[in-house]
């Protein structure tokens, strides 16, 4: 069986689904945000999503039990808490 492809967008990768952390973009985690063009849910939807199998960077892609994600953009607060991150670590 052929995974749907899925958009997602305000997205974030949290450890739960009321989670107000948040986790690194890695196997293992979970996506929260808002779905385009599932055939289960029409129209946007707010997800959270399997586990995490798969993450394509370089595609913008992510792979769940289920689903694969095309990654549009992410939550502000999500990005700047990934470039804080990614700042401390070089620093």
């Amino acid at each position: 069986m052929r995974k749907p492809f899925v958009t997602l967008e305000n997205w974030a990768v949290v450890p739960t689904a009321g989670s107000l952390s948040f986790e690194p973009l890695q196997p293992g985690k979970r996506l929260v945000g808002n779905a385009f063009g599932h055939a289960n849910f029409p129209g946007r939807t707010f997800v959270w999503t399997s586990s995490i199998l798969t993450v394509d960077r370089n595609r913008g892609l992510v792979e769940t039990s289920n689903t694969i994600y095309r990654l549009g953009e992410p939550q502000k607060a999500y990005a700047a808490w990934q470039f804080e991150r990614e700042h401390q670590s070089a620093a």
